[in-house]
């Protein structure tokens, strides 16, 4: 297993202490299965205070002493060195009330979530595989290390962990844990919105998410109540949009549509998402089933949402099925015609020279970029304010 040079160094210092150091988890995962590594988790056999003495006169982050864990920074690289240990109960459901360290390497894969993530490496003694991580690597297989009753009532957002990973990988989920997963799913209540949210924004962008929205249902509407109104017929429709699109955005947007742009506002603000996120979910919702009929009502909605905005309106309609209209060929041409107020080349104050005030100033504002967004009209500031019928001419 290739480990960078940082790595390399961080075990070498522990190995100069006495230490015995493993890369562990994720990394070890994702470098068997010849994926990119972007991260790298190391575990050590001493306790937390012994691993920030081996790296004396290097800066040490000390913020996970409470639960073993030392963070190092290496040749420009925070390196999380976490103690073996022994995890004490979960009464919420999420981490452990208390830790043991240990010296027990085994003890240490043992408390872990899934097989895949329970395998540790180290150069000098190799892999360490304890409960048949690769084995189920090789079967695309997530299964929980031990009981997954157990595994699920320690930490519940581990259920969402194991749609997540299986949606990312292509797995399968084995049975006695997919059916841990559907009955425990209701301790997902008591995980916090933004975590839920996390999980929930990498499983829909996996790339069998199509697949796990829908085996999973049960779950996926205790994290989104407002899709239990949809009929199967609906919700299947949406989980396939939401998991062909491998975006965020227009994923969850997918998979919101059929309960309507409200359902999408409450369902974000209760995932507590960012603002930027939910106003793009909501949007789309709303306005998937515009028809813009004429290339100026197209280029007006161009100028009121921006081309960005518009880009991923298009690009959501024809995952729907949505025929292209203006908007699409508007989005294609340069931008000549004016597609907001600030491109007309008049504006207020030659209005109010005219003789307008108040409401009408706006108003024939308005009618004149509509003729110059139609093309009716050139966008030139004569023939703009010849176009601007005098108040008493009205």
């Amino acid at each position: 297993m290739y480990l960078p040079p940082y790595i390399q160094t961080a075990l070498r210092i522990l190995k100069e202490h006495g230490a015995q150091g493993y890369a562990v988890g994720g990394c070890v995962r994702d470098a068997l299965l010849g994926r990119e590594v972007n991260d790298y988790d190391l575990t050590v056999n001493v306790p937390p205070e012994v691993t920030e003495a081996c790296f004396a006169g290097y800066k040490v982050i000390g913020t996970g002493l409470k639960h073993g864990t030392v963070t190092v920074v290496l040749e420009g690289h925070n390196v999380e060195i976490t103690s073996f240990r022994v995890d004490g109960g979960y009464t919420d459901l999420r981490r452990p009330d208390s830790v043991r360290f240990t010296s027990s390497l085994a003890e240490d894969l043992s408390r872990r979530d899934f097989t895949v993530n329970a395998m540790a490496y180290s150069p000098e003694t190799g892999l360490a595989d304890l409960f048949g991580g690769r084995e189920d690597l090789q079967g695309r297989l997530i299964r929980c290390v031990g009981d997954p009753d157990t595994r699920f009532g320690e930490d519940a957002l581990r259920i969402l962990r194991a749609l997540r990973f299986a949606s990312v990988l292509g797995f399968e989920i084995e049975p006695a844990t997919a059916a841990s997963v559907l009955k425990n799913a209701d301790n997902l209540t008591h995980i916090s919105a933004e975590r839920v949210f996390a999980e929930l924004k990498k499983l829909m962008t996996g790339e069998t998410a199509e697949r796990i929205l829908i085996s999973f249902r049960p779950v996926i509407e205790i994290c989104i109540p407002a899709l239990t109104a949809l009929s199967s017929a609906a919700y299947e429709e949406a989980a396939r949009a939401a998991g062909a699109l491998r975006d965020p955005v227009l994923s969850f947007a997918a998979l919101l549509r059929p309960a309507g742009p409200e359902a999408a506002n409450r369902t974000c603000r209760a995932l507590k998402t960012d603002n930027k996120f939910r106003v793009s979910v909501c949007f789309l919702t709303e306005r998937c089933d515009t028809v813009f009929a004429a290339p100026g009502q197209a280029r007006r909605a161009l100028g009121e949402y921006g081309k960005e905005r518009c880009l991923q309106l298009l690009r959501f309609r024809e995952a729907l099925g949505r025929p292209a209209d203006a908007l699409n060929a508007v989005c294609a041409e340069p931008q000549t015609l004016p597609t907001r107020l600030a491109d007309l080349r008049v504006g207020g104050a030659d209005l109010a020279a005219l003789g307008f005030a108040g409401k009408d100033v706006g108003r024939i504002l308005e009618a004149l970029l509509e003729q110059a967004s139609d093309g009716a009209l050139p966008n030139e500031r004569d023939a703009l304010l010849r176009a601007a019928t005098k108040p008493e001419e009205q």
